[in-house]
């Protein structure tokens, strides 16, 4: 639900595709308290023994709640498709699947509406991304989509669109009017996904709860006493908003501890980033949990660096966005325990709704899009990628009339 397309060397922006989650209050609740408070009691749900890589039980309230998921159905009046317009959507990098997945599936839906698509890749190159844009422009795109950029880095170009009336909505960005990637600017885009009510007043606080669910999984697991080594990428707008909310847990439980954070960038995965995780690792032996940001750091970089430190059977590791690769590492024990799965293809369908209600002058339905915690106990498929509950596809094709 949660990773950069591509190496930036500028803050970007992959916003949350995730909906009404378990308030942050209740959330709280995992660790004995509400607000700030403290506790040392572990919560219900720890196991009395064994390594910290033991998956949760359910006994635990607020982790039954994140197990069974927030998905919900997305809305299901009619909306009839308009017919007859131009889609163009600016990829992140179509090598990355944190882009190509949500990409090719708003391809595919907009097909299935008769529009006619037209994917900019950018590969991994922010220089593209203004281009891309200009590009769709020229091309007089009735909508832009845009994945994995920042209304920031193409504000000129934004503008431009909205004075041709071409319909723009984002996947994974925020807009300009954000506090943290924007500076409290002027929003932009025409519409976004409708993730619901928390969302739309405040999609920051609300990636935030996201992150607060994944650190409450990680106490529950470490028996209300992590102590974790803390990997993220700020760079990314919607990981400065998780992990201040994984903070944010590990904070409100008085047992829990960040023994370690590392700051890093996309351009540091791979090699480099393995080499700073094995030595954060053997210099803190005391480190029960890992957090990992998103997939590619935990495929390239962070599961290597656990399954070499012969350690694995010690360290609960929270992954990343649950691609399928990454849940064969979990199937396989390789270094990764649990995962928190919004679904980019689910994401994609969503974002050609939005753009198809903004044609027909109507507010964004509600897309029903939300997360699910994912680990070797629960919700795990045998093989291959997950799959949602709730039959989308069928759901937005029936509302569309197609």
């Amino acid at each position: 639900m949660f990773s950069p397309a591509r190496p930036r060397v500028r803050p970007v922006v992959r916003s949350i595709g995730t909906v009404v989650a378990v308030g942050a209050v209740t959330l709280a609740a995992a660790c004995g308290g509400s607000g700030s408070s403290k506790t040392n009691t572990p919560p219900p749900s720890s196991p009395a023994s064994g390594s910290a890589s033991t998956p949760p039980t359910t006994t635990n309230p607020v982790l039954a709640k994140v197990y069974k998921g927030t998905l919900n159905s997305p809305s299901t009046a009619s909306r009839p498709g308009v017919k007859g317009k131009s889609l163009w959507i600016i990829s992140g990098g179509q090598a990355s699947e944190s882009s190509s997945v949500p990409v090719n599936a708003a391809a595919e839906a907009a097909r299935k509406l008769g529009w006619s698509v037209h994917i900019f890749d950018t590969k991994l190159d922010n220089a593209q991304d203004a281009p891309g844009v200009a590009q769709a422009i020229a091309a007089h795109a009735d909508a832009i989509i845009l994945d994995a950029i920042d209304c920031s880095f193409v504000k000129s170009q934004l503008q431009q669109a909205k004075s041709a009336g071409i319909v723009t909505v984002p996947i994974y960005a925020y807009d300009c009017n954000d506090p943290y990637s924007g500076h409290g600017g002027s929003p932009l885009f025409s519409a976004y996904i409708n993730y619901g009510p928390i969302a739309a007043k405040n999609l920051g606080a609300f990636a935030e709860q996201y992150g607060f669910a994944q650190g409450q999984a990680v106490i529950a697991a470490t028996g209300g006493h992590a102590k974790v080594i803390f990997f993220n990428d700020t760079q990314v707008t919607v990981l400065h908003y998780t992990g201040q909310g994984f903070l944010n847990a590990i904070r409100q439980c008085g047992g829990c501890s960040i023994v370690k954070s590392i700051d890093f960038t996309g351009l540091q995965l791979g090699p480099q980033l393995q080499q700073m995780a094995s030595s954060a690792i053997l210099q803190h032996p005391e480190a029960n949990a890992v957090k990992s940001p998103f997939t590619a750091a935990t495929l390239l970089s962070i599961a290597p660096a656990i399954q070499q430190s012969g350690r694995a059977s010690q360290l609960y590791v929270m992954g990343g966005e649950g691609f399928a690769d990454e849940l064969d590492l979990l199937r396989n024990h390789q270094g990764i325990n649990a995962v928190m799965i919004s679904p980019s293809d689910w994401t994609g369908w969503a974002a050609v709704d939005t753009v198809n209600s903004i044609f027909r002058h109507e507010k964004p339905a509600y897309s029903g899009l939300g997360w699910q915690l994912v680990d070797a106990t629960h919700n795990l498929p045998a093989s291959g990628p997950w799959v949602p509950p709730v039959d989308f596809k069928s759901i937005y094709a029936k509302a569309w009339g197609v």
